[in-house]
């Protein structure tokens, strides 16, 4: 055994373990960086690296104090825009379905659809399920490689510091191997094409699983309908699984207006809220729009109904 295993070993039982689990669990799904992080609690980001990967040196209850604070501060805070409580649409379950055949099998997989219908809510739900599971957001400063190399490094917990990209994949390689875990990539169309080379590399050579999860146009240019199709060619064979095109459905909407929305809700105001999921936004019009009619309901004390939901309708963009 070697020496970070041996002091990970004897640390071990030190941990509070329910503190460790929510606040990996709380900076995987924040999204912040261990720089950003460690600067929250005035401690350094080697600190924060070695508390994740449970070899941390100094005072353990003293930092696990910090970082309690920080979650009651930070905890509930996060995701202000989600519904109060996971919801199971059929487009969540066709989700789900992709997810959890990747992650048993460490293959690769896609799920596309269009914005609104519940894909990255599903994600954090598996995520919180499944902790081992690395989840990152890709986004217009995180499409190349050596940005959603950092991106990964940060959720899969840091390999220490290397010289150059290609070092710090061959680190990520080794620390993945063998562990049978799953990479999901969400809004994975901001990529570019060498950093979906980057995870193929780790999907092979690391034996994980990965899913790429973002709008039906990532699969028609892996497909061929572009000029730049030849060179997805090594990644769209690999996809063993895709589900996309996503209906929606109105007992699926009544039940994601149920979560949203404290106060009950008629026939009528489902069917108001229905017509609406089927434009533009989506599930996440449908809560958008009951937050606000929640928020003039509470402060007015104005019935909940129809024509709540319409006054409230104004307050959000593309409305007239």
């Amino acid at each position: 055994m070697g020496a970070e295993a041996a002091l990970k070993e004897d640390l071990n039982g030190v941990y509070d373990q329910d503190i460790h689990a929510r606040f990996c669990l709380w900076k995987d799904q924040s999204g912040k960086s261990l720089k950003i992080i460690a600067g929250m609690i005035n401690r350094s980001t080697a600190a924060i690296s070695q508390y994740i990967n449970k070899i941390y040196p100094g005072n353990i209850p003293e930092l696990e104090k910090d970082l309690l604070s920080l979650l009651t501060r930070e905890e509930d805070v996060q995701f202000v825009s989600g519904t109060k409580q996971f919801v199971a649409t059929k487009a969540s379950i066709l989700i789900w379905e992709v997810l959890q055949f990747c992650d048993q099998t460490q293959t690769m997989g896609a799920a596309l659809a269009q914005s609104g219908t519940g894909k990255t809510e599903t994600c954090r739900e598996y995520k919180r399920k499944n902790r081992a599971t690395i989840f990152v957001t890709a986004d217009i400063t995180t499409k190349t490689p050596s940005q959603i190399m950092r991106r990964i490094l940060e959720h899969a917990g840091g390999v220490g510091r290397r010289s150059s990209v290609s070092e710090y994949l061959q680190a990520l390689i080794e620390k993945l191997r063998g562990t049978n875990r799953l990479l999901i990539i969400d809004d994975a169309h901001f990529l570019t094409w060498e950093a979906y080379e980057l995870i193929r590399k780790l999907h092979d050579c690391g034996g994980i699983g990965v899913v790429y999860v973002g709008q039906e146009r990532l699969y028609e240019q892996m497909k061929g309908t572009s000029g730049r199709a030849y060179l997805f060619d090594q990644i769209y064979s690999r996809i063993a699984i895709k589900r996309d095109k996503f209906s929606i459905y109105k007992n699926d909407v009544k039940a994601v207006a149920g979560s949203a929305c404290a106060a009950g809700l008629s026939g009528e105001c489902i069917d108001f809220l229905f017509s609406r999921a089927k434009g533009q936004g989506r599930y996440r019009y449908v809560t958008n729009l009951l937050r606000v009619a929640q928020m003039i309901h509470d402060q007015h004390g104005t019935p909940m109904g129809v024509q709540l939901l319409q006054e409230a309708e104004r307050f959000l963009l593309g409305v007239e």
